[in-house]
């Protein structure tokens, strides 16, 4: 099996097949090549035979079926045997959700306005988001963009559990396009203000997190922030609901 990342893969595959599948890695005339969206046209010609599957689960890209035998991707798409859903997730530290909820309500009169932690500063519909919210309380600025903490923090997570609200917004809007970012707003023990997945309600109850559709909902989303921001018995009931839809949940989104 040929790889591009090979550590990286290689890990995901053992963690996937190992149980049903003996795994031979290698470089030279390989059955199966798996490759993501950097190196599609550069490692074509490389491995003529093999049976080539494409990974596209980083980035906001639309995968080309022509170029793959198979494709591993996070859009909603429907294409028969050789397209297969994989929402890239880190889900880490699931269970304690409801414990970080319900300590956010026991200490919410502690708690700070808004946390991000953002390295991309040129995803310009999520600043122009985050500018507009400033105009009502200060957001703050956990990571390399616009930092405004004294530092990078070292840990997002930790930094975020200070918060109600954090900024989990994609760097653009896309079908199936879910990245970490709502999880790790989720396991901080915050309310997501989101953008970038459309169809979030298949995995997620949409009553936990703060849907941005576009630049026309912008200002009904911060009025509606500002409400739950000054109104006690709104933020509890928020935080008392349960975001993961179903417990099958983590089993949806990696198969």
């Amino acid at each position: 099996m040929g790889l591009y990342n090979k550590i990286r893969f290689q890990n995901w595959l053992k963690n996937k097949l190992d149980d049903e599948f003996l795994l031979v890695f290698e470089d030279q005339n390989p059955d199966y090549l798996l490759y993501n969206v950097y190196t599609d046209e550069d490692i074509k010609p490389i491995y003529p035979n093999a049976i080539r599957i494409a990974i596209y689960v980083a980035e906001n890209i639309i995968p080309d079926i022509n170029n793959a035998d198979y494709i591993i991707g996070q859009y909603h798409i429907n294409y028969l045997d050789r397209y297969f859903k994989y929402s890239c997730f880190l889900w880490q530290n699931l269970n304690i959700i409801e414990q970080k909820r319900k300590e956010a309500i026991k200490n919410k009169n502690k708690r700070k306005f808004c946390g991000a932690v953002i390295s991309n500063c040129r995803a310009e519909f999520r600043m122009n988001f985050i500018d507009k919210l400033n105009k009502y309380k200060k957001v703050d600025f956990g990571g390399k963009c616009r930092n405004n903490v004294n530092g990078t923090v070292k840990n997002k997570i930790e930094f975020l559990s200070d918060y109600k609200f954090s900024i989990a917004m994609e760097n653009s809007k896309g079908d199936g396009y879910l990245t970490e970012k709502i999880a790790q707003s989720y396991i901080a023990g915050t309310i997501p203000i989101y953008y970038g997945d459309y169809i979030l309600d298949e995995y997620l109850n949409p009553k936990t997190y703060i849907l941005i559709r576009g630049e026309k909902d912008i200002d009904n989303k911060i009025d509606y922030i500002k409400k739950i921001d000054n109104n006690d018995t709104l933020y509890e009931a928020i935080m008392k609901e349960k975001p993961i839809i179903d417990d099958n949940f983590i089993n949806k989104i990696d198969n």
